[in-house]
């Protein structure tokens, strides 16, 4: 049976460890640029924005995600499309 280029993206990453690789590099860049530490003061200027309220984490979510993305250097966003780019590339290599 013919793999689909769904299920031969899925095959990939699994066995290559492909998706642990590209969210542990995320992760570091993220920490490294300092953007980690941007959202968390995010939170906390929203926090205590709120007044006597406290929101939920679910509020956060909604108020913090847009702004946070908009906060991704483009240097992060450019080398993870790369590394995405190289494990597309290499799928076609997965043995049928």
């Amino acid at each position: 049976m013919k793999m689909t280029q769904e299920d031969k993206i899925a095959y990939h990453l699994d066995t290559n460890n492909a998706l642990d690789r590209v969210t542990e590099l995320v992760h570091t860049r993220l920490v490294d640029c300092g953007w980690r530490d941007q959202v968390r003061l995010a939170c906390r200027k929203a926090i205590s924005d709120s007044g006597d309220r406290i929101p939920s984490v679910d509020e956060l979510i909604n108020n913090i995600t847009g702004n946070a993305r908009g906060m991704v250097p483009d240097s992060v966003k450019k080398e993870l499309l790369h590394e995405l780019e190289k494990i597309l590339v290499n799928v076609d290599k997965v043995a049928h």
